[in-house]
């Protein structure tokens, strides 16, 4: 539990101050015309408090009753808000993202925090991944699979994943990374499952890795609907 924590929080509060310190440099600036740029970011960062607290009550509910808060969600809006996280700090990178949303992948039965800590999650490892490559493309693509499910998928162009790493990369404690803990590929996995779908890897045809995770589908509902 502690683990669990301490992997899913670190992203919102790493962000957090990210904002509060873009704040402080605008504010120490003195010039009144960045007032209301630091206001954004301040603004911004208590959101980040606030989903960070989310996280908190879903893990502490998903560990002691292991159910999700499972609602009608538009995946393209989950995806957006999540990359908005997740992709911190990747210009920087030069990484090149692109989006392909399937029109008739339109609403997805799900909890919403934890679908978003999970593309995080994605979107960050696949980050990391390219960090050191040449060619650094993310794509996050969204497909109708089938009348009952939807499938989201993260692509990177990394080195990929070594056949004795594939084998237990959902295990806990298993990582590719010199800091990390080695719980957030076997977390992400338990919470798809908690919503009712399956997550995997396989390799990119391109080279890199995809991760691909199903949600169950919901036809004959509008995207005005959801709320």
């Amino acid at each position: 539990m502690a683990g669990a924590l301490a992997h899913e929080i670190k992203q919102p509060l790493g962000a957090t101050t990210n904002f509060l310190n873009a704040a402080r440099r605008l504010l120490a600036s003195g010039d009144h015309r960045r007032i209301d740029a630091a206001r954004r970011n301040m603004e911004d960062a208590a959101a980040q408090v606030l989903r960070a607290g989310q996280i908190i009550r879903r893990i502490r509910d998903f560990v002691a009753q292991g159910e999700a808060d499972m609602r009608l969600e538009d995946p393209v809006e989950m995806i957006e808000e999540a990359a908005a996280l997740g992709l911190v700090g990747s210009d920087a990178l030069g990484i090149e993202t692109r989006y392909h949303f399937d029109v008739s992948a339109a609403l997805v039965f799900a909890d919403r925090v934890q679908i978003q800590q999970i593309l995080v999650n994605l979107i960050r490892n696949a980050v990391e991944a390219m960090s050191e490559c040449q060619r650094r493309e993310l794509v996050v693509r969204t497909t109708l699979r089938d009348q009952e499910t939807i499938e989201i998928s993260v692509a990177d162009s990394g080195p990929g994943l070594a056949p004795e790493v594939v084998k237990h990369l959902f295990q806990p404690f298993i990582t590719t990374k010199r800091s990390g803990m080695g719980l957030g590929l076997s977390i992400c996995r338990r919470i798809v499952e908690a919503n009712g779908g399956r997550l995997w890897s396989e390799p990119n045809p391109t080279g890199g890795t995809i991760f691909r995770f199903s949600l169950a589908a919901v036809r004959g509902l509008e995207r005005d609907n959801v709320r």
